[in-house]
This record gives C-alpha cells, sequence and structure tokens, in this order.
C-alpha cells in the first residue's frame, strides 16, 4: 500500500498520513494479503470475516465472508498460485478456501488452540500453521491429512515460516527455533529476545525475528 509523507515539526521529524481508509470491520485485523494483480488486498478479523478491498478506492468488494463458527480469524495466507487462502481460526482449525468464490474447500481441526500463524509451500501442495497449543503442523492440501506434527516446546507459538529452500521451518513465540522440515528435528534453539517473538520472515541466508521488545536479524543459516 502507498503512504503520503511529508515533514511537520521539528526538523527531521516525518509525519505520515495514510493513502487510503478501509472501514467495515468491526473487530481487531490480524492479518492483510494482496491478491495477484496488486490491485485488491484481502483482510482478515476477530470480527470472523475476510473481507476484499480496492486499493484505490478503499471500498470493499463483494459481501464480507464469515468463519461459518463465528470464530475470529486469526491469519491468512495466500497460495503462490493465487487460487487459494488458508485462514488460521480462533477455534484451532485451519480453512482452506477458494479465492473466487470464498468457499471452504477443506478444513483441518488437530490443533487445540488458535491457529495464529499460516504459511504456503512454494508447491502449493502443503501449509504449514502455528497454534497456541503449543505444535507446528504441516498439512496435505490434497490428502487433507496431516503430515507433519511438531511439539515445539514453546508454550504458545505466535509465528512459523518455511525457509526460502523450503528445507527448514522456524517457529517463534517465547524462543525461536528451527526445524529440519521433513523430519521434524531441532536444528537449532536461538537466543536473544528478552519477549515474546511474534514475527519471522526469513530471507536468502537469515531469520528476521520480531518481538515486543526488538527486531533482530538472528544468524545466517544454510541446510
Amino acid at each position: 500500500m502507498s503512504f503520503s509523507a511529508a515533514v511537520s515539526g521539528t526538523r527531521n521529524t516525518l509525519a505520515i498520513w495514510p493513502y487510503q481508509k478501509f472501514q467495515g470491520h468491526t473487530g481487531w485485523v490480524r492479518g492483510v494479503i494482496h491478491l495477484l494483480g496488486g490491485q485488491q488486498i484481502m483482510t482478515c478479523s476477530y470480527d470472523g470475516s475476510l473481507r476484499v478491498w480496492n486499493l484505490k478506492t478503499g471500498e470493499q468488494i463483494g459481501d464480507a465472508w464469515w468463519d461459518p463458527g463465528e470464530n475470529g480469524v486469526l491469519a491468512i495466507a495466500l497460495s503462490p498460485d493465487g487460487k487459494k487462502v488458508v485462514c488460521g481460526c480462533e477455534d484451532g482449525a485451519v480453512k482452506l478456501r477458494d479465492i473466487y468464490t470464498g468457499k471452504i474447500i477443506a478444513k483441518w481441526t488437530r490443533h487445540s488452540s488458535y491457529v495464529i500463524s499460516v504459511c504456503w509451500h512454494r508447491d502449493c501442495r502443503r501449509v504449514l500453521s502455528a497454534s497456541g497449543d503449543g505444535t507446528a503442523r504441516v498439512w496435505d492440501v490434497e490428502s487433507r491429512k496431516t503430515v507433519l506434527a511438531i511439539e515445539t516446546g514453546i508454550s504458545e507459538l505466535e509465528a512459523v515460516v518455511y525457509s526460502p529452500n523450503m528445507t527448514m521451518i522456524a517457529t517463534g513465540g517465547d524462543g525461536i527455533k528451527i526445524w529440519d522440515a521433513k523430519t521434524g528435528k531441532v536444528i537449532a534453539d536461538l537466543k536473544g529476545h528478552t519477549g515474546t517473538v511474534y514475527c519471522l520472515a526469513w530471507t536468502a541466508d537469515k531469520v528476521i525475528s520480531g518481538s515486543r521488545c526488538s527486531i533482530r536479524p538472528i544468524i545466517t543459516y544454510t541446510h
């Protein structure tokens, strides 16, 4: 999304105004993704809805997609081919929706607590999820089965992400751990943050983490 910026106040003070405002959700907005083409975004919220917006006008496109269980939708991720969106829900479900119709085409319910983070494998055949139950799970899109369950030892997970080459998984919460994506075995237990880790990103050779207290480029990895 674009932002307008202007200098105001004292020297070197930058004031930033939003380029567009989107109104409709009645609960906290938990996730935002760009849809293919770059002219629309999708948002998910604690109010239990997913909504599509026109970036230029700020208007909602079509009707909201509501979670049938009236649960908050805490995380969303668009498949690499742009055809599906995976949602992490407050009741512990992971739901797969058709991006064109909004119809739920798969639902996984093995997590016992809220699903706070979701991520796609680049081949579109697997989905990764992280839950407040302390587990990360890999789901097969075609068979609808769990193909890997990782007991992280972290009391509440907040973030999960694949490495760029898909061979490793990083999990974050009250700590950061790196896992082998095939076996689920731990590769590294990273230290540094003194607060909960809420987000993770993986560059070509580094994991970057953000917590309540800091942002850190953690370490270089090859695997």
